[in-house]
């Protein structure tokens, strides 16, 4: 079983490089009114930029986080309200939440179907669980189909963890059903020059970059890089706006028994 992701390497540049306070208001305004209820979770809560969003809505947030250095940043925008924990072991009493949030977060941890039966726990009976996960270019040039390319061939061995037809049998499994699905648009810039996509990816900047082998990064990655050397007009901008995926899930049956933990 593989190991879920921390983003410590990344903490002090995430916000600089995810939208910053554009992402967390893009993610609120998409995904609240579809969240009914008081009490919400955010799994993955990084720098707290979304959960911030949603209290400054009236939610009562929680958010967790393996990342210690990401978590650093989300302490000062929720004080009180964010605790180091791993998805797949929620130190929330069971039934305790109303919703919960999953951003951009079940590809990186290490079990999705474990993590989804303890989302399933903590939720109340009817609750609702909003994941927003595989993006797609909305727009279309020469930079995005390098792009396109080069994250189709990191993934060719190894399936996105969030992909709809992988999560949903494991989230039926704890009783979570689907009741929608709809895209809204991503947080990130609108417009991308072949430069700036180079310097992305030779930046290491997206976590399916971290931890490469050396023949990866020659067979896969300095291929696509060579392909944005020689597009035309380096630093002439193409569109590059992205929308993301999302689902809601309600729960419908009884979550998993187990030890109630105390909340923080």
């Amino acid at each position: 079983m593989p190991d879920s992701v921390s983003f410590d390497r990344i903490a002090h540049r995430y916000d600089a490089t995810r939208g910053g306070d554009e992402r967390g208001r893009l993610v609120a305004e998409a995904v609240a009114p579809r969240l009914p209820g008081n009490r919400l979770l955010e799994i993955g809560v990084g720098t707290g930029l979304i959960s911030r969003a949603f209290a400054e809505r009236g939610r009562s947030v929680v958010g967790v986080d393996l990342s210690a250095r990401m978590l650093a940043h989300a302490r000062g925008r929720l004080p009180g309200r964010i605790v180091r924990a791993d998805a797949a072991a929620l130190p929330l009493r069971t039934g305790s939440v109303d919703a919960c949030l999953a951003v951009h977060v079940l590809h990186l941890v290490g079990d999705p179907a474990r993590v989804l039966a303890e989302v399933a726990r903590v939720l109340r009976p009817g609750g609702l669980l909003a994941v927003v996960g595989v993006a797609e270019h909305a727009q279309h040039s020469d930079v995005t189909a390098v792009l396109r390319d080069l994250n189709e061939a990191l993934y060719a061995d190894r399936p996105r963890r969030d992909r709809p037809e992988l999560l949903l049998p494991a989230a039926e499994r704890s009783g979570l059903r689907l009741v929608e699905e709809f895209f809204f648009a991503r947080e990130e810039r609108e417009t991308l020059t072949p430069t700036e996509a180079r310097a992305q990816i030779e930046g290491r900047l997206w976590s399916t970059l971290w931890d490469l082998t050396d023949r990866q990064w020659t067979t896969i990655v300095e291929p696509a890089v060579a392909a944005l050397h020689r597009l035309p007009g380096p630093d002439r901008p193409r569109p590059g706006g992205r929308r993301s995926h999302a689902m809601i899930l309600r729960l419908t049956d009884a979550a998993g028994e187990g030890a109630p933990l105390q909340e923080p």
